[in-house]
């Protein structure tokens, strides 16, 4: 039986258009990227081009969304969190430079989070209690490091369909879960490089993927957590095909269009109640996981 969730305002399921502004640090944290213009000018697209496209979209529809950004993005063009602000939709970390958590030391990932922090908080003057692992890729102590700097909730985890609570060091978090299903770097991610593997897909081939999976969250009243890069759904034929998808949602009764922040403040407000799932433990999971050299300090 799947656990039924009660939304705000006897709404029959949440949806979260998400998107990661990762621009050039895309690709500029693997090092071997930093000499190859074509490969970082596909996130410059991204911030000049198909985030105009994608404020466009949700200004239609009037939704708001949130916008992950990592520190780095912010610092080489002020005018991507500028334009986002204009429209009033959630502000969510990114990372830095976007370098994954689990491959850090432990004083690596606090200077990463703390410098994203504060580019963040001098462009938008106000510290993100949003979180989103770069890759989606967290350490084991990450949790505890985002209660320690004030977040309220993560984006990074993929233990559920509707949010959760995660333990958080000394408090919990509230994480919104995500899936590569819904992602569309699975689906349009490419390069001419061994590092990014992927296939184009067609447009058509993508909505229907997505609105198959909207339909069954639909009718079990959960929650549809769409993460997309301006790079990719905002490139025209791309971005037709959100437009298209939001206007099917649009015609579905009780679909509540919501951000990370908004779905976190409810949370904190106990007008929301979400199961507590622990992240497994792999010492017991694999009592000899140590010796195979899979955890990393």
């Amino acid at each position: 039986m799947v656990h039924s969730i009660k939304w705000p305002n006897e709404k029959k399921m949440a949806v979260l258009l998400t998107f990661d502004v990762d621009a050039e640090t895309a690709h500029v944290a693997d090092p071997h990227n930093i000499n190859r213009p074509s490969v970082l000018s596909m996130g410059t697209y991204g911030r000049r081009v198909g985030l105009n496209r994608i404020l466009e979209v949700l200004r239609k529809y009037d939704i708001k969304s949130t916008f992950f950004v990592p520190g780095a993005t912010a610092e080489l063009d002020p005018t991507v969190l500028e334009r986002i602000m204009k429209h009033d939709h959630a502000i969510g970390h990114h990372g830095y430079l976007h370098k994954r958590s689990d491959i850090l030391t432990v004083e690596e990932e606090e200077a990463e989070l703390v410098k994203g922090i504060d580019v963040l908080k001098k462009y938008t003057g106000k510290s993100p209690i949003g979180y989103r692992a770069p890759l989606w890729e967290m350490h084991a102590r990450t949790p505890a490091l985002l209660k320690k700097y004030g977040f309220v909730y993560d984006s990074s985890l993929q233990a559920d369909d509707i949010p959760y609570v995660i333990e958080g060091g000394d408090g919990t978090l509230l994480e919104i879960p995500g899936t590569w299903l819904l992602d569309d770097w699975e689906q349009f991610a490419f390069s001419g490089d061994w590092s990014m593997p992927f296939q184009i897909e067609e447009p058509d081939k993508v909505f229907r993927l997505w609105k198959a999976e909207f339909d069954a969250l639909y009718e079990e009243g959960r929650c549809f957590n769409l993460t997309m890069h301006p790079q990719l759904i905002g490139r025209a034929s791309r971005i037709a095909l959100l437009d298209k998808l939001i206007a099917y949602m649009k015609t579905k009764q009780g679909v509540w269009f919501t951000t990370g922040d908004e779905l976190a403040r409810h949370w904190q407000k106990n007008e929301l109640e979400f199961d507590y799932i622990p992240n497994p433990d792999p010492t017991i999971l694999f009592p000899n996981v140590n010796d195979m050299n899979l955890v990393k300090n």
